[in-house]
């Protein structure tokens, strides 16, 4: 199951850009090929249960609209590389949205779906310290 569905992902793009993103054949017919949008959603939604399983249990019962937005920008990064596009702005955004799944996978953000994880106490109060171990030691300077 898919985190946006088909419409949900063409709402927000030009209806030329979904021909050139989905018509790859070599008999291109000039029509949006929704197949492909939807192996992309899938692919995306994928990627997205790989992130999110270590904290919430799957699937879903209502996905978050962050899910949505996230999955619709995956999927269209997914095409544009799939057609041999430069994708150094779209790559930013799908960066954006990794590194938003990745705090959510280690409890740093939420999904926005309310939580049922309970809140955590993340500092005792107390500043503890470690570093690396000391280099010059007697031991090692024996000899000098």
């Amino acid at each position: 199951m898919s985190y946006a569905s088909i419409a949900e992902f063409k709402r927000g793009i030009p209806e030329r850009d979904q021909v050139n993103l989905t018509d790859l054949a070599v008999d291109a017919q000039g029509e949006v090929q929704d197949d492909r949008i939807q192996d992309a959603l899938d692919d995306a939604s994928a990627e997205i249960d790989s992130y999110l399983a270590k904290v919430v249990s799957l699937p879903l019962a209502e996905v978050p609209r962050i899910l949505k937005v996230i999955c619709r920008d995956l999927a269209l990064h997914r095409l544009y590389v799939n057609i041999g596009h430069s994708m150094e702005a779209r790559k930013s955004l799908r960066d954006d949205a990794i590194g938003y799944l990745k705090s959510v996978a280690r409890g740093d953000a939420s999904i926005g779906d309310g939580g049922d994880v309970p809140a955590q106490i993340t500092s005792p109060g107390v500043a503890m310290t470690t570093g690396p171990d000391r280099q010059l030691t007697r031991d090692r300077l024996k000899g000098f």
